[in-house]
């Protein structure tokens, strides 16, 4: 009998972070940092010097030199914590998915959107998210202050109960100890009309059935996570646009994205990709993979 493949639990145990000399990579820093001594997971500073640009020594001395007194700083306030430092060379976007892993949070600071998203629909964040085999962070630069809870789309899907995983391992890693439980969900569209049984009380079942959804998923979370605080919120709407408006008042959106093939393997989900191309606060993409 062939053996089973290793369940894979999404465990965070090791943090990975695009580091360099910018505000975002240091936004990014800093909200690992608040998360660094619960997680007690060992920390890894990993820069990347794009391969199709020329970067003079002495610019890579500079930056091994500040990557060097950024780890000083953290050892001198988190001395229980683990933190090396890594300069390479490659693809950026190539080089951090192939970092990423189950049971590693890879973390990148960004810049805070400006202009219509459809500019970003190839950003560095959806091609990384899209590529990656485990979950990633995106840290906005700039961001609002920070709600409570962490907030995690589910629809009742492997991938949906990944990211409740790791959402629950960072709001206790927070110490706020609060998993806001969304399911998102919308009545058929008018196109459909034809199909639909003609009976007044079919939106009320519709939404019965949505409720259920949150309902067995949440009761799967309060068993796996007694010490949570676990609030469930069903809403009415498209699912990247309600999941966003919660994760306004939270201080976390998490989202499962699930697996692709072939040339699908390099996009996102429709409701991932929407999600990271009109992000305003932290945001994980966890894959189901």
């Amino acid at each position: 009998m062939a053996d089973e493949p290793e369940k894979r639990i999404y465990e965070v145990n090791e943090v990975v972070l695009g580091w360099k000399p910018a505000d975002s990579a240091q936004a990014a820093l800093d909200w690992v940092l608040e998360r660094i001594d619960r997680l007690a997971a060992p920390l890894t500073l990993l820069t990347v010097f794009d391969a199709k640009k020329d970067y003079t020594a002495e610019r890579r001395a500079e930056v091994a030199q500040q990557a060097d007194a950024v780890i000083a700083g953290i050892r001198a306030k988190h001395p229980s914590i683990t933190v090396t430092s890594r300069i390479v060379d490659g693809d950026p976007a190539q080089t951090f998915a192939a970092e990423t892993d189950p049971d590693k949070l890879v973390v990148i600071g960004t810049d805070r959107r400006r202009g219509l998203s459809v500019r970003y629909a190839f950003s560095f964040g959806a091609r990384l998210a899209a590529r990656a085999n485990g979950p990633v962070a995106l840290i906005p630069h700039g961001s609002e202050a920070e709600g409570a809870g962490v907030v995690v789309g589910v629809d009742g899907t492997p991938a949906s109960l990944a990211a409740a995983r790791v959402a629950a391992r960072i709001a206790l890693a927070r110490g706020d100890k609060e998993l806001v439980v969304v399911h998102v969900w919308q009545e058929p569209t008018p196109w459909q009309d034809a199909y639909l049984p003609p009976d007044d009380t079919f939106l009320e079942s519709l939404q019965r059935v949505h409720q259920d959804v949150l309902d067995e998923s949440t009761a799967q979370f309060e068993a796996q996570w007694p010490e949570l605080t676990i609030t469930k919120r069903l809403v009415h709407g498209l699912a990247p646009w309600g999941l966003l408006d919660q994760a306004a008042k939270g201080s976390l959106l998490v989202v499962g994205t699930r697996s692709s093939r072939g040339i699908q393997r390099f996009f996102l989900g429709s409701v991932s990709h929407t999600v990271v191309l009109n992000l305003e606060g932290p945001t994980i993409i966890v894959p189901n993979k």
